[in-house]
């Protein structure tokens, strides 16, 4: 409990808070858990997910193919 309050010197109080009900909805009920949480939101943000295709388009890679896995599975390949 002590390392839960401690947190919010460094996050502050309201990032603390939103950590304890976010541990909580997950049912961890640590305070490891809820450090874990308030200092999550420090790291940089990850680029949207849509944004994905447009950086593989610019790669000339081939388009990939189930050739092999279809011969796979013609020569009884299950295991």
């Amino acid at each position: 409990m002590v390392d839960v309050l401690l947190l919010c010197r460094d996050h502050g109080p309201a990032r603390v808070e939103l950590a304890v009900n976010g541990a909580l909805a997950a049912g961890a009920h640590d305070g490891r858990a809820v450090a874990l949480l308030a200092r999550r939101s420090e790291r940089p943000s990850q680029l949207p997910l849509f944004e994905l295709p447009e950086r593989l388009r610019a790669s000339n890679r081939p388009a990939p193919t189930l050739g092999e896995y279809d011969a796979y599975l013609g020569q009884g390949g299950s295991r």
